[in-house]
């Protein structure tokens, strides 16, 4: 590829074999850009490594222990001494991505952040580089939530240059680009992974956060060259609302929000009238027929002065002044105070506020919902009150731009809680954006909820993204963990079923075992598994080993021993090298296994026995016998289990599917919201996340049994229903207990 740090050249083999030519006209304007890049981020870098010097040194004097503060020092210095090729390498990233972009155009696809793992076939993950990871795509969110605006208007700009859609992960100077160059120069460096992640959270804070000087910069060159120069910042209005979209990921969020359907045949075809008779035999009576009509535009009009009057009281009421909220009150006086005496309305805008009413009530108690969103959801109530009024098809059509609004506004507000907070490019302050966005500007046009849709369903799949790669990364750790110690208890039972009936060895056998071969095949085993030649190979020169220091009585034995010794230590050697075992050390107990092979040849018992009780495991989690003490199995005691009669707890516990939702009160009575992520099929451990795709928690089969027995756990049974549905099936019973029935939806 041919590039160079001021001007972008255009030709290259790639560009032919794709087919890709940019237009002579745009050349001029991405070069401009190609400097605004060059002129921006690097003076952003400049800044990054100052203040991460003063937060080494920061962290230095603050370390807990000799060790750690020695980490810190070292990486000052190596960062110190490593700054120009780090910036150098970086930049260079930066360039062959942005060259690359323009000169064989924008990839077909973008790069999947983690690879697919089939469910049988399990690779131990590395902490180090799942924490890089996650700390990488952590500033890529950040990034692109903070940069929306700007993001949304260049990836427009770059999108019509290469006549291609383009989202901020294909853009080229997108936070993934971005942060994905300076991964590849910080990954290769020979730190800790403590001082890496406070190294990429340095360039979060001073690079990625500032990075709407390279998109605000950026936009102004492409705008001043004719690109889309009346843009707006404002996600794609749609004219009109139509079923949900039926493919790729902003479908899966929107089914997702949407939730299961309810299987009741009152909420199928023209639902509003049945309401509405429902509601008239409840009040019982009509309105005087003789006093005058209050016209529904006028109605509307009256709501949308009420909406603006009362938006700042709304918005900083509390939950139970929400709750006592009379709308028909409210409407009255207003009606009133334009004059001209007594008046009613339209029965059907009065069957309106009375299901309106009914169903924000419901929001209210909906006990899925946290207090906070409930107060956040329930000031849509006099716009969707207007909704209903307008189009009463609001309440039969599922993909009613403004139903479909609420009930995902509704069903990511499920794993929400306070500790989550409530910072700008979260949940929280987006799902507010919104519903202020509507009370300030919805008047009668059920347009802006199609936007307001499009704009949080991008917003979802944005989080989508990095939570599901963030609960993917989880699930392994979690599975890579109990493989390991899964291995590590076979390590065990193999070499205690060896020592078997012997009551000590030599200490160099000893120590060899327990330094040096119990890692040797715990590598093997994890790499090449238990039906490999290698594992074999490892055990049985376990049993040449310890065969070879006992003493020879007659001269074939020793014949024996002398013809086996030299493999026997090439083996020693081999293996122990795989895992990079320390060289002196290894030479030093070759030294001692060569004078116990001299005793044994003798026919002497070699000294210094170590007694074979004392050889346990580092982690203490094995007996003497081989196996897991029972009161270490994760599995709680699972063929107890199944010789006894499982109760109500135990029964849920089992039958609890993926994907269910727990409000959880912890030991100091705060509650939290957690997702059951992953569950072992061997132990039965249970893995439990929150809506960021962080585990929160992680505990045995009987542990779950225990929260729900304790009352600790309460399953949020109806999160996957919609909220409309779930409300609207309680209006209904409310209104059938009354015992007057309703009618069949026609």
């Amino acid at each position: 590829m041919a590039f160079n740090n001021n001007i972008l050249s255009f030709q290259g083999n790639q560009a032919m074999e794709r087919r890709f030519v940019l237009r002579e006209e745009y050349r001029h304007t991405v070069n401009a850009c190609r400097q605004v890049l060059l002129k921006t981020v690097p003076k952003l870098m400049e800044g990054m490594f100052e203040q991460l010097d003063d937060a080494l040194y920061a962290l230095a004097d603050k370390a807990e222990s000799d060790s750690q503060q020695a980490s810190y020092f070292d990486a000052m210095r190596k960062m110190r001494r490593e700054r120009e090729t780090i910036e150098n390498e970086f930049n260079r990233h930066l360039l062959i991505g942005f060259d690359h972009f323009w000169q064989s155009g924008p990839p077909l696809a973008a790069a999947d952040a983690a690879p697919q793992l089939e469910q049988d076939e399990f690779s131990l993950v590395e902490n180090e580089d799942l924490e890089e990871g996650l700390a990488v795509n952590n500033m890529v969110s950040r990034g692109e939530n903070r940069h929306y605006r700007d993001l949304y208007a260049l990836n427009q700009r770059i999108g019509h240059m290469v006549d291609r859609e383009i989202d901020s992960a294909r853009n080229p100077l997108g936070p993934a680009a971005i942060c994905e160059g300076f991964h590849q120069v910080i990954r290769p460096l020979s730190l800790d992974v403590a001082v890496k992640i406070v190294i990429y959270k340095q360039f979060e804070r001073t690079v990625v956060d500032a990075l709407d000087q390279l998109y605000g910069e950026t936009n102004e060159v492409l705008a001043r060259g004719g690109i889309l120069p009346k843009l707006s910042h404002r996600v794609r209005r749609a004219p009109s609302y139509g079923p949900a979209p039926a493919s790729g990921a902003a479908g899966t969020v929107m089914e997702q929000a949407q939730g299961t359907e309810i299987d009741d045949p009152r909420l199928q075809g023209e639902l509003f009238p049945v309401l509405q008779q429902m509601l008239g035999r409840r009040r019982g009576g009509q309105q005087a027929p003789h006093v005058p009509v209050v016209a529904t535009d006028q109605v509307v009009g009256l709501l949308s002065s009420l909406q603006q009057a009362n938006m700042a009281a709304i918005t900083s009421a509390a939950l139970s002044d929400l709750g006592n909220l009379d709308l028909r009150a409210s409407l009255q006086q207003a009606i009133q105070a334009t004059g001209g005496g007594e008046h009613r309305m339209e029965e059907s805008d009065d069957a309106a506020i009375d299901v309106i009413s009914m169903l924000f009530e419901f929001i209210l108690e909906d006990r899925s919902l946290p207090d906070a969103m409930k107060a956040l959801l329930a000031r849509l109530q006099i716009p969707m009150l207007k909704v209903a009024i307008l189009d009463k098809e609001f309440f039969s059509r599922k993909n009613h731009p403004a139903r479909r609004l609420l009930n995902s506004m509704a069903q990511a507000a499920v794993g929400w809680t306070e500790k989550a907070g409530r910072a700008d490019g979260g949940l929280y302050a987006k799902m507010e954006s919104i519903v202020e966005r509507v009370l300030d500007r919805f008047e009668d046009d059920i347009g802006l909820f199609t936007e307001l849709n499009e704009e949080f369903t991008a917003f979802l799949e944005r989080e989508a993204q990095g939570r599901e790669l963030a609960e993917k990364r989880v699930a392994q750790v979690t599975q890579g963990k109990e493989q390991l110690k899964q291995s590590r208890e076979r390590v065990e039972r193999e070499l205690r079923q060896r020592l078997a009936g012997r009551d000590a060895v030599p200490e160099v056998v000893a120590d060899l075992l327990q330094e040096g071969w119990r890692d040797v095949l715990l590598l093997i085993l994890l790499r090449q598994g238990d039906d490999s030649g290698q594992w074999q190979d490892a055990l049985t020169l376990v049993d040449r080993l310890l065969w070879s220091v006992e003493p020879k009585v007659d001269e074939e034995q020793r014949q024996e021993l002398l013809q086996e010794i030299p493999g026997l230590l090439k083996a020693l050697r081999s293996g122990l090298n795989e895992i990079s075992y320390d060289q002196h050390r290894m030479a030093e107990l070759f030294r001692d296994l060569q004078a116990c092979h001299v005793d044994c040849l003798k026919g002497v018992d070699p000294a210094e026995h170590v007694p074979v009780a004392k050889l346990s495991p580092p982690d203490g989690d094995v007996d003497a016998t081989g196996e897991a003490p029972a009161a270490a199995s994760d599995d709680g005691g699972a063929e107890e289990r199944e010789s006894a009669e499982k109760d109500e707890f135990e029964q849920r516990a089992d039958s609890l599917p993926l994907g269910t939702w727990l409000e959880v009160t912890d030991e100091n009575g705060d509650r939290f919201r957690a997702k059951l992520s992953w569950r072992s099929k061997v132990t039965g451990t249970c893995l439990f996340v929150n809506r960021k795709g962080m585990k929160v928690a992680e505990l045995p089969r009987d542990g779950l049994v225990e929260w729900f027995r304790s009352g600790r756990a309460v399953e949020l049974r109806e999160v996957n229903v919609p909220l409309m549905d779930r409300a609207l099936v309680a209006m209904m019973k409310v209104l059938d207990s009354d015992g007057k029935g309703a009618p069949a939806a026609s």
